[in-house]
């Protein structure tokens, strides 16, 4: 988990976690402070303070004795002795009397907690303070202590004395009160701070990649290019966004520019990756389905196509056919008959003069072991005699293991990416099945990327419209068998 986090962490996706989740983290702040608020309103509470005062005395017989004069350093052993006189009021055994003078029914290990004093700097002057929650109480037992202390004091002190200087009075306002204001803004904080701690972890464990540089940061593998969300041009005044999945956007004279201009992209880089091979066997997979890989490989086929040259897009997938569904088409010979030895031949869908599919075929009871055969090997040396590319794809590697099957048959591999819906520990595992095989990696294709992402080299707008820039492919498609 700490991995995961440390890996995902991000500035921009800390403050993309923020920025979607900001309405929940105040709605958690809001419902702690009424908590909070609410039990403290409930339970709320008030304390008054009782003050009584004392004169120390450095000679008993000073306490009677009105006519002496105290001299300065009898004043100073005063002042040293009022620390011994307040250890005598919080002892046992004068709280045990204090206990019987006030006739409360209070605890001595109580009275020790609400009795408190305090010294007069530079003076012999000290205070005994009694908190209570009932005013009269807490006046009762500061005076009771004010009746007992001076005659204790001596008896166990045997040293000077103390007077009483002011009685305590009855304090009518309370000395300390619940506040539940600040209470409710503590539990909003409190609720807010938690909320913010439990979204951002849970935003950084979610391994969605929602921005390219996600990927460029996870991976050593280049990106060959972005293509982007396509919007349908029937539903266009709707602005509706159309994913690969519902719309098998096929590449044609009526695609967008953007749209040819991402597999152009992909196709240049590509054909640099294969440049010392005659027929060069390019692997298209993804780690979970539904993240384009089918549709991209149709459209790449279709870009090397425009080209002039020679290109066999193969359905491998024989568990679960995109490429027929996406072309809504089939043949009666495919390639999983073919290499049951079903049929002694296949039958290829011719879908332009340049570009011909084998299809899946039906769907067979061991997959893995038909792609892994010495017939499917030597039918693929066999093909790369005729054609100049050969595109292959595959099922999600995330999903089902058949692509390690021709993981060193295979030239590379290209693997499909979509915005929002990949997860990179699924796509850091698929690397990994491929890598130790001795399998080629020659890149990602960012699938699905938002038309306004700042990541996002093109602009519908911007470059169909400012710059008139048109659409480069004139050629037929319609298919023959």
């Amino acid at each position: 988990m700490l991995k995961i986090i440390v890996a995902n962490f991000h500035l921009e996706k800390i403050g993309w976690i923020i920025k979607k989740t900001i309405g929940y983290m105040l709605f958690c702040g809001l419902v702690a402070a009424l908590l909070f608020g609410g039990y403290a309103y409930a339970t709320r509470s008030s304390v008054y303070q009782a003050k009584i005062s004392f004169y120390a005395y450095s000679d008993p017989d000073y306490v009677s004795d009105t006519s002496v004069n105290i001299t300065y350093s009898e004043v100073n052993q005063a002042k040293n002795l009022i620390s011994s006189y307040t250890q005598i009021l919080k002892s046992n055994t004068f709280l045990t009397a204090l206990q019987e003078e006030t006739g409360l029914n209070y605890s001595v290990s109580y009275l020790k907690s609400i009795i408190s004093t305090s010294a007069v700097s530079d003076t012999a002057v000290f205070y005994v303070y009694v908190l209570d929650s009932n005013p009269v109480n807490a006046q009762k037992i500061a005076n009771a202590i004010g009746e007992l202390a001076p005659d204790m004091i001596i008896e166990l002190v045997k040293a000077g004395g103390v007077t009483v200087l002011d009685s305590a009075e009855l304090p009518t306002t309370p000395y300390q009160q619940t506040n539940v204001p600040f209470t409710a803004i503590l539990g909003f904080v409190f609720g807010f701070a938690l909320a913010f701690i439990f979204f951002i972890i849970k935003g950084l464990l979610n391994t969605t990649i929602r921005r390219k540089y996600e990927v460029e940061d996870m991976f050593n593998i280049p990106i060959l290019g972005d293509v982007p969300q396509i919007e349908d041009p029937i539903k266009e005044s709707k602005g509706a966004i159309v994913t690969d999945e519902t719309n098998t956007k096929l590449l044609s004279t009526d695609s967008p520019f953007t749209m040819n201009e991402a597999y152009n992209s992909i196709r240049t880089k590509l054909l640099y990756t294969g440049m010392d091979e005659k027929c060069p066997i390019y692997g298209i997979t993804s780690a979970d389905s539904g993240e384009g890989k089918s549709l991209n490989s149709i459209n790449l086929s279709i870009s090397y196509a425009h080209l002039g040259k020679k290109v066999l897009l193969i359905d491998g997938d024989l568990r679960k056919s995109g490429i027929s569904r996406a072309l809504k088409a089939s043949v009666r010979k495919g390639l999983s008959q073919y290499l049951g030895g079903i049929n002694a031949d296949f039958e290829l869908y011719n879908y332009n003069e340049n570009l011909d599919i084998l299809f899946a075929g039906e769907i067979p009871p061991n997959p893995m072991e038909l792609l892994s055969s010495e017939k499917c090997k030597k039918i693929l040396q066999k093909f790369q005699e005729t054609y100049d590319v050969i595109f292959i794809d595959f099922p999600p590697v995330g999903e089902v293991a058949d692509a390690l099957a021709l993981a060193t048959t295979v030239s590379s591999f290209i693997l499909v990416i979509r915005e929002n819906c990949t997860k990179f520990d699924k796509e850091e595992a698929v690397i990994r099945s491929l890598e130790p095989l001795g399998a080629d990696i020659c890149g990602f294709i960012y699938n699905g990327i938002a038309n306004d992402s700042k990541e996002y080299k093109y602009n519908t707008k911007k470059y169909g419209k400012e710059y008139g820039y048109g659409f480069q492919y004139n050629k037929d498609n319609t298919n023959t068998k």
